[in-house]
């Protein structure tokens, strides 16, 4: 009967065909759109690795075609440069609410990873540092940490100070210590300063800041470049002089 029904005018058969064509193509974009869900992580992953490939061969143009020998600043920011390994990782799982976050990723001893090599996601911004290690896995303390510690420079004077996180918000880190000639405004960037990880790497802009309670040096609010409770693809980075400047460093205790 519902044959019948269907064909029995060329309106009633145009009016089906019209329905049936509809829900046939709102199914094929349903669908669509899941196979593409599903193939984001992937292509996130390729372009995670194609970045820190690009950072490996810039680090090796660089030695390729020389240095300015008249330019002290280029040859020793070259010279920086080229301490550097670059691995691409994916973040197995997080935490973000508790006072001491970790990360895990999903490379470990096997892949090269160590600890204290930093941690920054494909577009250059902080993320932390790998703690431990095993054959497959490591553990990443990130910038929401009441542990972490690391150094910060402002990006326009290179006025140093320390970055701790105070466990108030998931999105901002606090910046001690900074001089009273460090001249701090609002929007200022302010990025790593530390021997695990190469210059230009971000931390986050200034919100706010004012002087501690001595006088003595300002404290800046600084909200963070990147959400750690959403990341996905990271970048370990490898200091392949760190081992000797922290041996430097344990001869001066």
């Amino acid at each position: 009967a519902l044959w019948c029904y269907a064909t029995s005018t060329p309106y009633t058969e145009a009016k089906i065909l019209s329905r049936t064509s509809a829900v046939g193509g709102a199914v094929s974009g349903m669908v669509t759109d899941v196979k593409h869900f599903f193939s984001l992580s992937d292509k996130n992953r390729d372009l995670t690795a194609r970045v820190a490939h690009l950072e490996e061969m810039l680090a090796s143009r660089i030695a390729d075609e020389g240095i300015d020998i008249d330019s002290l600043s280029s040859m020793m920011n070259a010279r920086t440069e080229l301490a550097y390994r670059y691995y691409p990782a994916r973040v197995v799982s997080l935490t973000s609410s508790k006072l001491r976050n970790y990360l895990v990723i999903d490379r470990g001893a096997d892949d090269g990873i160590a600890a204290n090599m930093g941690v920054i996601t494909p577009d250059r911004a902080l993320v932390g540092y790998v703690v431990s290690c095993s054959p497959r896995y490591s553990v990443v303390m990130p910038v929401l940490n009441e542990k972490f510690r690391i150094g910060g420079s402002l990006a326009e004077n290179n006025y140093t100070g320390s970055v701790r996180w105070s466990g108030t918000s998931t999105h901002h880190v606090d910046l001690i210590d900074l001089s009273t000639y460090a001249d701090p405004r609002l929007g200022m960037a302010v990025e790593v300063r530390s021997e695990r990880l190469p210059e230009g790497i971000l931390i986050g802009h200034i919100d706010d800041f004012e002087f501690n309670a001595t006088q003595t040096a300002y404290r800046a609010r600084l909200h963070l470049a990147v959400d750690i409770s959403r990341l996905d693809n990271v970048i370990v980075v490898e200091n392949s002089h760190y081992g000797e400047i922290e041996g430097l460093m344990e001869t001066m205790d």
